[in-house]
């Protein structure tokens, strides 16, 4: 569903939709990050997959025409509900299930990645139909349009378009992990601003100890890139955004067992913990100040797995240009 230049580096979403939200945060965290590196941040954050399908072939309504210009806040509200419409009834839904039932042969961080794939394949399909191209640049034009019209848009049609993406985010993670996520989150209501914080904060401070910074730079200190090409530098980065999220699962959330971070919080053990606590956090994805934390923390363990941001800055641009 992306170029062949982008498909082993997969825009996912880290442990959760949060980590998606390092753009904003570099702008805050102590001043480091330029804009541009900051967009980085998040890009190679927030999808960090080392294996994706080929890229959907473009219909004839996009092969020959060019994109859109712009596209009005009622076609994001569309798209959310094609996207709940496929992840409900359609191949995205299949696709859940087979990961799903994978739980207990398939590492944690191996069936996540396949989920966040299964979401933006589907997304790929849904923004293909209103005119973009089935794959990363489609996804970031697509996105950068719809925060333009949200700009102009009445408080009300920001909260739907945000409750729409929550909603859609929270599906996948329910079908994914075959829990009842959305009959609990009924029943015990949506995680308070505050709580949300003080288990990101936590989760930031966890992210900077000196032995999770230690234990990715180790790991990553030997690159597995045979050569200076362009595709092995691009598996060797792929291979180092795994790491980090390998390390978030074990290292950060769940190392400790019954005394582990999501055990803190109240979300109990192991996977199921974990999967519960990012289902409740999407309420909160847009706080700044939760993004705030989680952008620092994300550079730090960027640093220590030894990923070059201003070479990345450079190559987003030149694929820009492309």
């Amino acid at each position: 569903m992306f170029s062949s230049a982008s498909s082993r580096l997969l825009l996912r979403r880290l442990p959760s939709p949060l980590l998606s939200q390092a753009a904003a945060a570099s702008k805050m965290s102590r001043g480091k990050v330029t804009h541009s590196s900051g967009a980085l941040i998040a890009k190679h954050t927030r999808f960090l997959s080392t294996a994706s399908p080929p890229p959907p072939t473009q219909t004839m309504a996009n092969a020959n025409s060019p994109p859109p210009e712009k596209i009005a806040p009622e076609a994001g509200l569309g798209a959310q509900d094609a996207m709940k419409l496929f992840i409900q009834h359609g191949v995205g839904r299949r696709k859940l299930n087979e990961i799903a039932a994978e739980k207990g042969t398939t590492p944690l961080v191996d069936r996540w990645q396949k989920m966040v794939a299964t979401y933006i394949e589907t997304q790929c399909h849904v923004i293909t139909l209103l005119g973009y191209t089935p794959d990363e640049r489609g996804i970031g034009l697509y996105t950068q349009h719809l925060q333009q019209a949200l700009a102009s848009a009445s408080p009300e049609v920001q909260d739907m378009l945000r409750i729409a993406g929550r909603d859609t985010y929270r599906m996948v993670l329910a079908n994914a992990f075959d829990l009842p996520l959305m009959e609990e989150q009924e029943s015990k209501g949506e995680m308070s601003i505050v709580d949300a914080r003080n288990v990101m904060h936590k989760v930031s401070l966890r992210m900077q100890a000196p032995e999770v910074l230690e234990k990715v730079a180790k790991i990553c200190s030997t690159s597995v890139a045979m050569t200076d090409s362009t595709e092995a530098q691009q598996i060797d980065m792929a291979r180092k955004h795994t790491v980090i999220q390998q390390v978030m699962v074990d290292d950060v959330y769940l190392s400790g067992g019954s005394s582990s971070l999501v055990s803190e919080c109240g979300f109990g053990e192991g996977e199921d913990g974990y999967v519960k606590l990012q289902f409740q956090l999407a309420e909160h994805q847009g706080d700044p100040l939760i993004s705030q934390y989680v952008g620092a923390a994300m550079m730090k363990l960027m640093e220590s797995a030894g990923i070059d941001l201003a070479a990345l800055q450079q190559q987003a641009q030149a694929q820009g240009q492309a």
